[in-house]
């Protein structure tokens, strides 16, 4: 009897993009992410941990199921994601990981900043507030290195997390507590 293959779906943990102040415009950029982060080490954003908005990620996918949305971040389609993970490898900053649609509440923000600098640099990063944290009532999100972290296997898919949070970055990908990233 063949064994069922539970569905793999990407995600991207940075909603940044144009959220992030740009140090280098993308308009003067030549090449994938990996080598503008070559040629650009401190990074083209103030934000260092968001997206570059290359497309690395959209190159790798077969399944022709990520894009650059029009903020300027990586944004995979569920619908025609396969879970297969190459753009996870792509990704030189380690933003895009895989996890399984039953989990569809994730964080969007990747920055280990303190709250202060990034307010300064993103409009959209994760201020280590602890709100989320507060108002999880299965005790599924912690933070950890100044962003708040959901850990699947407690998660309960409430997405109290996302509706709480202040700054937009916990989001719901089915688009039933927050608008879909």
């Amino acid at each position: 009897m063949a064994q069922k293959r539970n569905r793999k779906v990407a995600v991207v943990q940075c909603l940044g993009g144009c959220h992030a102040e740009a140090v280098i415009p993308r308009g003067d950029l030549a090449g994938d992410c990996s080598q503008v982060l070559a040629d650009h080490p401190d990074g083209i954003l103030k934000c260092k941990w968001g997206c570059l908005g290359m497309g690395s990620c959209v190159a790798a996918c077969k399944s022709d199921a990520i894009h650059i949305n029009s903020f300027g971040a990586a944004e995979v389609d569920r619908g025609k994601c396969v879970g297969c993970g190459l753009c996870v490898k792509a990704c030189p900053l380690g933003l895009i990981r895989i996890t399984t649609p039953e989990y569809p509440v994730y964080t969007a923000c990747m920055n280990q900043d303190g709250g202060a600098q990034t307010r300064k640099d993103c409009s959209v990063g994760c201020i280590a507030c602890g709100i989320c944290v507060k108002n999880c009532p299965a005790d599924a999100v912690r933070i950890e290195n100044n962003h708040a972290v959901i850990d699947e296997a407690k998660c309960i898919a409430c997405g109290m997390c996302a509706v709480k949070c202040p700054r937009g970055i916990i989001l719901d990908a089915d688009g039933i507590f927050t608008v879909k990233a």
